[in-house]
């Protein structure tokens, strides 16, 4: 699918029915897929993966660029943060950056903790209702506008500078 920003959707391995089966076919398609457009081509790409660690298990993200993590405001997710930073240095990815999502006014605690597993927060991303809006009138979210979207763009150079 492409976006009207000429950006390319790729959903890949999405669960369709219960019991239908594990996502090993899926996960291996991804790596080839990511092993392909990583070697052969000079373009960006944006992995989306699910939340959690599964697919560094799978290496399924070797050979990226940069690793950005999404954090909640939350322990949990924060805990989780450090984990992924770890799982994915012994697959030799280099570079971490966090995105602090539906943070409050001060995130800096959440700075703070995330810097003791080593990872630069890149951005904080507000609470934003605009984001609600747009998911329940099923419309991008760059149509609404906002906070969020321009706290976004902001993380997206940041990205592209440590990208280099």
């Amino acid at each position: 699918m492409t976006g009207p920003d000429n950006v390319k959707l790729l959903v890949l391995g999405t669960v369709e029915r219960g019991g239908s089966g594990c996502m090993c076919p899926a996960s291996s398609f991804l790596k080839a897929l990511m092993r392909h457009v990583l070697l052969k081509t000079n373009s960006v790409v944006i992995l989306d993966m699910e939340a959690g660690v599964e697919h560094l298990g799978r290496g399924s993200t070797r050979g990226i660029d940069i690793m950005l993590i999404v954090v909640e405001p939350g322990a949990r997710s924060i805990e989780t943060a450090g984990r992924i930073v770890e799982l994915a240095r012994q697959i030799d990815i280099k570079k971490f950056g966090a995105v602090i999502n539906k943070a409050g006014e001060d995130a800096s605690d959440i700075e703070d903790k995330l810097k003791g597993y080593g990872i630069e927060t890149l951005g904080v991303i507000p609470y934003d209702a605009a984001l609600v809006l747009a998911d329940m009138e099923s419309v991008a979210p760059i149509d609404k506008g906002g906070a969020a979207i321009e706290a976004i763009k902001i993380i997206s150079e940041k990205v592209r500078v440590i990208k280099g």
